[in-house]
Parts: structure tokens; C-alpha cells; sequence
């Protein structure tokens, strides 16, 4: 990756890679602002601001706003988390200053109409609703709430129903003030553009802004966990399969250990050749969708395995995938396992930078996690490292029976 970065006098970071042989261009601007930083009762309140910045500014309202972005054949789009937001427009290189304009001007002057807050109420409501009705979505919130209980990361990010419909203008202006400074913001611009011209237009647009208050400078402590929920936590619900999923504490953006969590993810269930996918599904027929990720956040993170089977076929899913847990355990994977697993790595992260807007996402995410972009080149080093004994170490650490959380959708209610 050939990098060109920048820093306006107000602090703003602007990182962009030129690539001269593509004819579209990813402009996108990070925060690192996610539902962590939200006070209980401002939970839900990143990710209403994410929806609300598309709702209008003074010059613009939310049909011009799209129209600006789509109706030059572009995409814009916007996503929180637990730590970070962002929002992107991909387009055509020539439409480039257009992107920065609109972005930008979403990004500092968003109107905050109490009518259109109102209304926005109403449509995320409407959200929860569609995630309460999705048992595969569903199940990812209710793990984190149980794993993390009583931790900013185990609130969900979309917030609740009492907490969202109790928001204020002024409550959102003041997250706003607190939370959104320059400092704690990145520009990644991905595509075929002129570095020096990307930094005009963004300081044209972003140069002048300077906040009324300095970012805050404490962070949420890590979560602790000296036990997990061993014992399944069964939630009733109107399903045809039990929904389920195993939950462990994983390692941070910033632990070195995550690219051996990243290859143990792949021969674990990230994979078709992976264990859980051949043992569950391909040997015995017990489920259509049987997998792992791995959730890496600043300080800590989560590992995951999960599945959908038949009722009467859990307890049997649940017995092989802990099989297979305490397989990794008890010794390290052949070589060639975990040759295929660190080649598909490989494979998935190179493929991945063939688009404008991963290489955008891997750029904004590691500036703000890392303060630096670490090169492909380093990435894939550092992958093709790992060996068998890395994974051993690491799952003894990692997946002990009394570090794991348990929770079940099953039929019911």
C-alpha cells in the first residue's frame, strides 16, 4: 500500500492511496465515536446521530442530499459500532470534490430537526423490530449482553426502545460536542485521485472546524470475566431451529495475538474445510449454518462460534463443537491444517483490496486503532508466522470450559 497522509492545523488526519489503474474513488470520514462511549441513558445515541446526518443541513435536505451521491451513480452509506463510526460515498473519480462536499456537510451542519427526530424515532423502533424478528441477528446482541453484562460493549448498539425514544435535540447536540472532535477523526480516501487535491477540498470543507471542548480523555475500563456461563442460557422464541452461540473473551486490535486468533478462527469454523464445518455439517448433516468470528476491540474483544440446528439434534451440535474446543485444547493442529488455514487468510485479505472501500475501511480503522496503517506486506508476514504451537498457546488461553458463555434461541414462547 502505497500510503500519502496530511494533518490539518485543527488536527484532522487525512491518509488517502492512489491507484492509478481504477476509474472510482471511496472518500470516508472516521470517528472513533461508537455506542461504548454512550452514558446508559444515551445508549442507542451514535448510532441515531449516523441516521440523522443523512436527514438534511441548511443547504441541503435529505432527497438532495442522495440525489448528490446517487444521482452521479454513486453509493453512500454509514455504519457505528461499539468504537467507531463512519460514513462513505463511492463514486466515479471525477465526482471526488462532490463526495467531500456532501459528506462533509453532513458530517459538521446537521439541521437535528425535532420533527425529523421525531419521525427517525418511529424508523428505528421499526429496526429494533426487525432485529427482535431475526433469531440469527438477535443472538449476536443477546451473547454480548450476557457475556459483557453490565459493560458499555454488552449494550446493544442500536439502543433500546426507552432509552431512543427519550431523545432530545439538545441531548444529541451536547453527544455531538463531547464526542466529535478533529482529533479523533480520520479522512481515508481510497481510489483514483491527486492526493494534494483531496487535501484542498477537505480542508475547504472540514479546515474550519474547531469544536467548543477538548475530546475526552478517559476510556471505558475493559470488561472482566473470571467465569463465563457455561450452562446454555435458553431464550424461548417463535423459531423453527435453536439458534446458538458460544462466546468467549478474544484479544485487541492492538494484541499481536490476533493474527493467530485470525488463522485458529479459520481452522476452527471460518472456513468449509473447517473442523466445525466438516464435523456438524458435512459428516453428520446437523446444520446448515455452523461458523466462528473473531470480534477484535481496542482493549479486549470476543471470539465466537455459533450454529442453527433442530431442537431435538442441540444437545449432540453442542457436545461436538465443545469436542472440538477441547481438541485444540488438549493438542496443536497438524501443519498442514494450519497451512490451508493461514493460505485462505491470505487469499481473503488480498482478494479484499481488489475494492475501493475495504482498502478505505482497513485504512480508517487501523489509523484510528493503531495511529498507523500497517502495509499488506506486514500483514501477511505476520500471518505466515503463526505456526501450530502459536494456536495451542492460544486456545488453552482462550477457550477453557469455565471462560465460555452459552446462549440459545430455541423454539418456544
Amino acid at each position: 500500500m502505497n500510503l500519502q497522509e496530511a494533518r490539518l492545523s485543527n488536527g484532522l488526519r487525512i491518509v488517502g492511496e492512489v491507484l492509478p489503474t481504477v476509474q472510482s474513488v471511496t472518500f470516508s470520514i472516521w470517528s472513533a465515536v461508537g455506542s461504548r462511549q454512550e452514558a446508559p441513558h444515551q445508549h442507542g445515541m451514535a448510532h441515531f446521530l449516523e441516521h440523522m446526518l443523512f436527514k438534511g443541513t441548511p443547504t441541503r435536505d435529505a432527497t438532495e442530499i442522495a440525489r448528490a451521491i446517487e444521482g452521479r451513480g454513486g453509493v453512500l452509506n454509514a455504519s457505528t459500532g461499539k468504537e467507531l463510526t463512519f460514513y462513505y460515498a463511492r463514486m466515479l473519480s471525477e465526482h471526488l470534490p462532490i463526495a467531500v462536499e456532501v459528506l462533509s456537510d453532513m458530517f459538521l451542519n446537521a439541521r437535528l430537526d425535532p420533527e425529523d427526530i421525531e419521525r427517525e424515532k418511529g424508523v428505528i423502533l421499526e429496526e429494533m423490530k426487525m432485529i427482535e424478528d431475526d433469531p440469527a441477528e438477535y443472538l449476536h446482541d443477546l451473547l454480548q449482553e450476557t457475556h459483557w453484562q453490565g459493560h458499555p460493549l454488552g449494550r446493544r448498539i442500536i439502543g433500546t426502545p426507552e432509552t431512543v425514544s427519550a431523545f432530545t435535540r439538545e441531548m444529541l447536540w451536547e453527544f455531538i460536542q463531547t464526542h466529535y472532535h478533529p482529533q479523533n477523526t480520520v479522512i481515508a480516501c481510497v481510489g483514483n485521485f491527486e492526493f494534494d487535491a483531496l487535501v484542498s477540498e477537505v480542508e475547504r470543507w472540514l479546515g474550519a472546524w474547531h469544536p467548543n471542548s477538548e475530546p475526552p480523555c478517559q476510556q471505558v475500563a475493559p470488561p472482566v470475566h473470571p467465569n463465563g456461563n457455561m450452562e446454555p442460557i435458553l431464550v424461548p422464541r417463535e423459531v423453527e431451529q435453536v439458534h446458538f452461540a458460544i462466546g468467549v473473551d478474544g484479544v485487541s486490535f492492538r494484541d499481536e495475538r490476533r493474527y493467530a486468533l485470525a488463522v485458529l478462527n479459520t481452522l476452527l469454523g471460518g472456513s468449509m474445510f473447517s473442523r466445525l464445518w466438516q464435523e456438524v455439517r458435512e459428516k453428520r448433516g446437523l446444520a446448515y449454518e455452523i461458523g466462528s468470528y473473531a470480534m477484535p476491540m481496542s482493549d479486549g474483544g470476543m471470539f465466537v462460534i455459533y450454529g442453527g440446528t433442530a431442537e431435538s439434534a442441540f444437545e449432540e451440535v453442542l457436545k461436538l463443537v465443545n469436542a472440538e474446543l477441547e481438541r485444540l485444547m488438549a493438542e496443536p493442529p497438524d501443519e498442514q491444517e494450519v497451512e490451508s488455514a493461514k493460505n485462505l487468510l491470505k487469499g481473503g485479505r488480498v482478494l479484499a483490496l481488489e475494492s475501493t472501500q475495504a482498502r478505505a475501511e482497513l485504512i480508517g480503522s487501523e489509523t484510528l486503532m493503531l495511529g498507523q496503517v500497517r502495509p499488506m506486506e506486514e500483514i501477511l508476514a505476520r500471518i505466515d508466522a503463526v505456526n501450530a504451537t502459536d494456536l495451542h498457546t492460544l486456545a488453552q488461553e482462550l477457550l477453557p470450559p469455565e471462560r465460555r458463555t452459552v446462549v440459545a434461541i430455541v423454539p418456544g414462547g
